[in-house]
C-alpha cells in the first residue's frame, strides 16, 4: 500500500510490525511526513512481522485484507491497528475492520483463510535482501534509516532529496 503521488521525487518505504511499539511510534512519523511534504512524497509500507510478536502475522494478513477493499481502508485498519497493539487478536481484528467500515464478510473469510500469508512471507523476504533486520526500518531512495527516528532526521534525508 501507498499514499503520495505516483510521481513524487522521494519515496519513503517502510518495513513494520503491528505489534512493535517502535513501528507505532514510526507510523506517527509517516502521517507527520505526509502533513509537511505533501505530494512531493510518496509513502509505501511493507510488512516485516517479527517472529517473537505472535500477532503481528495475522495483523499483516489483516493489512493486506483490508487493502483489498482500497488503500484508503488498508490506512484506516493501519491506524487502527497501532492505536490499539493489544487488541490484534482476530476477533479483534474483525471488530475493527466492521469499525472502519469494511465489507465484513469479504474481510473475515480474508482473514481467516489466511489470503495473503505468502504475501507477507515475501514482504519479509524482500526485506531481508535489504538487510532490514529490526522495525520499523525506513529507506529514503534508497538510504537506510534504522528505528523510530524524531521527523527532523526524515526530514533532513528527505530535503537532501528533494534539492537534488
Amino acid at each position: 500500500p501507498t499514499m503520495g503521488s505516483k510521481d513524487a521525487k522521494v519515496t519513503v518505504i517502510e518495513f513494520s510490525d503491528f505489534q512493535c511499539p517502535f513501528c507505532a511510534k514510526g507510523a506517527e512519523v509517516l502521517h507527520e511526513i505526509k502533513k509537511k511534504y505533501g505530494d512531493k512524497v510518496r509513502i509505501a509500507f511493507k510488512n516485516f512481522p517479527l517472529p517473537f510478536h505472535n500477532q503481528a502475522e495475522g495483523a499483516a494478513v489483516a493489512g493486506a485484507c483490508a487493502k483489498e477493499q482500497g488503500d484508503e481502508h488498508f490506512w484506516k485498519m493501519h491506524d487502527e491497528m497501532f492505536a490499539h497493539q493489544d487488541a490484534l487478536g482476530v476477533e479483534d481484528l474483525k471488530k475493527t475492520a466492521k469499525k472502519i467500515g469494511l465489507k465484513t464478510e469479504q474481510f473475515d473469510a480474508c482473514l481467516t483463510g489466511n489470503k495473503y500469508l505468502d504475501q507477507v512471507k515475501a514482504s519479509i523476504e524482500e526485506g531481508k535482501k535489504y538487510n532490514v533486520k529490526s522495525t520499523p526500518t525506513f529507506f529514503i531512495n534508497g538510504q537506510m534509516i534504522n528505528g523510530a527516528q524524531p521527523i527532523e532526521v526524515f526530514a533532513e534525508a528527505i530535503d537532501e532529496q528533494l534539492a537534488r
